[in-house]
């Protein structure tokens, strides 16, 4: 009976937690959907921590704290919830990528998006996202390409024709540092063969000099030495 009666007050704690979990999350994702991130963060923060936890629990922190610009917050409320995720990791690298953007690391930014799509191939906004994170490194190509497989995924997009104009403008700039980089190649490549002709004609200039002194050398031995005394007539 003892045993039966401590169980049961277990689970009924082990229920009333899991209620106080559950009511901090519901009303944390609450306050962050009526556009309350100051009040939303401190319930999520204490929704976080108990066990079982929502694991959209940390997105939504996440944002509360992007909201109110504590970045670095937000970074690390994602990389932790990430190692707790299953069902979100997607969103989690999604969200990872927006934050490294804000902060401009947008290299870093193009990674998690990366990782974001790898999840995910038809997660449309991390393509965009991605998109303009290459974009800003100046990875045209890889830009064009992002922007073109979003359009795929999202034909009806409001930006569409603001995207359409952004890659007829991409495919100037990709031709045209294509045909630059093919004149710093033919530049190099003239600058070689000119210092190759210098050097063969410096090494020619050598030569030469070299044999005249070999030649006058060799003139000199035909000078005849005279082995008596001189004499001077008087």
């Amino acid at each position: 009976m003892k045993v039966a009666r401590y169980l049961a007050v277990a689970a009924f704690f082990a229920l009333a937690c899991a209620g106080a979990a559950a009511a901090s999350y519901d009303d944390g994702e609450r306050l962050f959907r009526e556009d309350k991130p100051a009040e939303a963060a401190p319930l999520l923060e204490k929704a976080v921590l108990e066990p079982g936890a929502d694991e959209r629990a940390w997105l939504y922190l996440a944002l509360s704290y992007q909201q109110l610009g504590r970045l670095d917050e937000a970074s690390a409320a994602l990389r932790k919830g990430l190692g707790q995720s299953s069902r979100f990791k997607s969103l989690f690298y999604y969200d990872l990528g927006n934050v490294f953007a804000l902060q401009g690391k947008n290299s870093f930014a193009a990674d998690m998006f990366t990782q974001a799509v790898a999840l995910d191939g038809a997660f449309a906004p991390a393509f965009l996202n991605r998109a303009n994170a290459r974009l800003t490194v100046k990875d045209l190509a890889g830009a064009a390409e992002d922007y073109r497989r979003y359009l795929e995924l999202e034909p009806t997009s409001a930006q569409r024709g603001a995207i359409e104009e952004l890659l007829k403008r991409l495919s100037k700039g990709i031709a045209d540092t294509e045909r630059a980089a093919a004149e710093a190649e033919a530049k190099k490549l003239a600058d070689e063969a000119s210092r190759q002709a210098l050097l063969d004609k410096m090494s020619a200039s050598l030569k030469a000099s070299a044999d005249e002194t070999t030649s006058i050398s060799a003139g000199a031995g035909d000078v005849q030495g005279y082995g008596d005394e001189i004499k001077i007539d008087e």
